[in-house]
């Protein structure tokens, strides 16, 4: 019995069908790109309908979105919680240090910020 590396004969199939897929794919595309008569009117790329899709959906994504109350939360807990939790923070953080400094429990030779 072959080494089929833990996988069933269906997905080993599956798998070297499309290696095989993406090796002509890639074939046909190095033929079309080195073609010197083939793309000479388009600037010398080949023409990628895929890739015009995806330029033309990211152009227009703005023209299409709908505010809803997922893209609420995400907006809010991507955006605003970050944002203020680092605030509070760093907000926290030097009120106690510029009351260690007023109270004298903090050295002037142990800031982290000085002078001299």
């Amino acid at each position: 019995m072959a080494n089929n590396y833990g996988l069933s004969d269906a997905e080993l199939n599956l798998i070297k069908t499309q290696a095989s897929r993406r090796a002509e794919m890639r074939r046909e595309f190095l033929k079309q790109r080195t073609n010197p008569w083939k793309n000479a009117s388009e600037a010398g790329y080949v023409f990628d309908t895929a890739l015009q899709r995806f330029l033309s959906m990211k152009v227009t994504q703005f023209e299409y979105f709908t505010v809803n109350k997922r893209t609420s939360l995400f907006g809010f807990f991507v955006i605003v919680v970050p944002m203020f939790t680092f605030g509070t923070l760093i907000w926290n953080e030097r009120t106690q240090r510029e009351q260690k400094i007023r109270s004298g429990e903090l050295r002037y030779k142990d800031r982290l910020f000085k002078l001299a």
